[in-house]
């Protein structure tokens, strides 16, 4: 492990001043895709049904799939929104991420509230459109799927965002038939682990801020799910708004991190062609076959508001699958200068980088970047979100690593011989992993947990590195099309698949 650079540089805070004047947006035009392809690949398809992620089919998950000590806070939103405004107060503030299962009819009653939860960057999830008993009011299949599939597509027209591939079945009314007809819409259900009651106020229940704090703590364990409530209770209670911040506070003592309901999901792996594979998750479709003459697939970014990804052609060109498209930098890179990255965090937008460190924002906020600034012959390599400021960080050509509204934590001092950097990626309880060509990982902010530092076959090189937010691990591709898991689930690969023209590019889990 190659020593820290304890005076990596932290840049941001004078430069997110002129966030909104920097920012660089690029418009469908001369620039972006055919009108065609915007039409096709830019928007969320509501009339599009996807296939429930493998894996995950036959059950109503009551805990997440992890064995780290990370918990899934999730929001029921159906006839009131009263404590909209304090929850996502508190989220924001703490830097948590949350899930929340909406009814069409919230979205229909509420959009202000609607908006605003996914404009906070929380995930949204189905809750069915009018919130009916599945068995105590004999609803035939068709009308489950009903229930799914136009909650979806309201949910979709009100925020923008999918609610793909998670459900939760009121009043936890279902049995083991209703799960496969909601599978065969799409959807996973996902139940709790514990509920607060919080929905039943305290008047006559002996339910306070106290008793809900206590039931979360006493249900603690590695991928709990606690269930709470965006609305009122019949006595104009909201307790669940009132406890979050001491549930919040008691569970960071413990230890614990929060995710949301896609640390569920697996990893998507990216080829030169632009062919997409997805391994315990779902495929919205790929670029192979579409990028054009000499034009090949640089880098792949998952969206967290939708679930779906988008694809960095070395052009400049972006194409979003189930992501909305919000410009590129086609048709505007300066000689010599070609893109080297692309991410997206839990809000709106991305971000691309380009090769001489400059960071171009389409639909989120700019920093600043690395523009002007890198040493001859250095030049920019990869880019990591930071979840808790939405800053982020740059890797650099030499190792070391540049800060931007983010923390700085280091890079690294020197390379091998023969050894540059491959990736980075932000890692679930802060800070990042730099990822080297030999196979190592280094840890900075957070822990590695492994690498392939002297497994690599000859010839052989690590190409990307993809954070698990429910595990607290990563995977690691490389070039071969291999991909290896630490402390994370493995799903399958591309090793043994890949055409004598073809390349592996990128690597990205949800």
């Amino acid at each position: 492990m190659n020593a820290l650079n304890s005076s990596g540089r932290r840049k941001g805070t004078a430069a997110a001043i002129l966030a909104l004047a920097a920012t660089v947006t690029f418009t469908s035009g001369a620039g972006g895709p055919p009108p065609s392809t915007v039409a096709r690949l830019a928007s969320v398809s509501p009339a599009v049904t996807y296939p429930a992620p493998s894996g995950l089919g036959g059950a109503n998950w009551g805990t997440v799939k992890t064995t780290s000590k990370v918990v899934a806070l999730t929001f029921d939103g159906g006839s009131g929104a009263e404590a909209v405004d304090s929850i996502l107060g508190t989220l924001r503030a703490r830097h948590v991420p949350a899930t929340f299962f909406l009814t069409g009819n919230f979205v229909r009653d509420f959009p202000a509230r609607a908006r605003a939860i996914v404009a906070a960057g929380q995930r949204a999830g189905d809750h069915t459109v009018t919130h009916p008993h599945f068995l105590g009011d004999h609803l035939t299949d068709a009308q489950m799927r009903a229930q799914v599939r136009d909650a979806r597509q309201q949910i979709i027209a009100a925020t923008g965002a999918d609610p793909w591939p998670w459900f939760r079945f009121p009043f936890g009314d279902l049995n083991a038939h209703a799960i496969s007809v909601v599978n065969s819409a799409g959807f996973v259900p996902i139940g709790w682990t514990v509920d607060t009651l919080g929905w039943k106020g305290a008047k006559d229940t002996g339910i306070t801020k106290t008793t809900i704090i206590n039931r979360v703590l006493a249900g603690l364990k590695p991928g709990e799910i606690v269930l709470m409530h965006v609305g009122a209770a019949p006595d104009g209670t909201t307790l669940d708004a009132a406890a979050l911040p001491s549930i919040i506070s008691a569970l960071r003592a413990r230890g614990y991190s929060f995710v949301t309901m896609d640390a569920m999901l697996g990893y998507r792996i990216l080829a030169s062609n632009g062919g997409v594979r997805a391994f315990g998750s779902a495929s919205f479709g790929t670029a192979a076959g579409q990028l054009g003459t000499g034009v090949t697939a640089t880098a792949i970014a998952a969206s967290r508001k939708t679930g779906g990804y988008l694809i960095l052609k070395s052009d400049g060109g972006v194409l979003g699958f189930n992501a909305r498209w919000h410009g590129s930098l086609k048709g505007h890179l300066p000689a010599g200068v070609r893109p080297a990255a692309i991410a997206a965090g839990r809000s709106n937008g991305y971000l691309i980088l380009t090769s001489d460190g400059g960071v171009h924002a389409f639909g989120r906020a700019f920093y600043g970047s690395d523009a002007g600034q890198l040493s001859p012959g250095v030049t920019a390599r990869g880019l990591a979100i930071d979840t808790a400021t939405g800053g982020y960080w740059i890797l650099r050509s030499d190792g070391q690593v540049d800060a931007f509204n983010a923390p700085a934590l280091g890079g690294l001092t020197s390379l091998p011989s023969g050894v540059r950097p491959a990736g980075i990626a932000a890692a679930a309880d802060g800070g990042y992993y730099v990822l080297t060509s030999d196979g190592d990982v280094h840890g900075f902010g957070t822990a590695a947990r492994g690498s392939l530092l002297g497994r690599l076959a000859a010839k052989e090189t690590a190409v990307g590195i993809a954070a698990d937010n429910a595990t607290g691990g990563y995977w690691i591709l490389t070039s071969n099309g291999g991909v290896s898991s630490f402390r994370a689930p493995w799903w399958g690969s591309m090793a043994g698949k890949l055409t004598a023209r073809q390349r592996v590019t990128g690597i990205t889990g949800q």
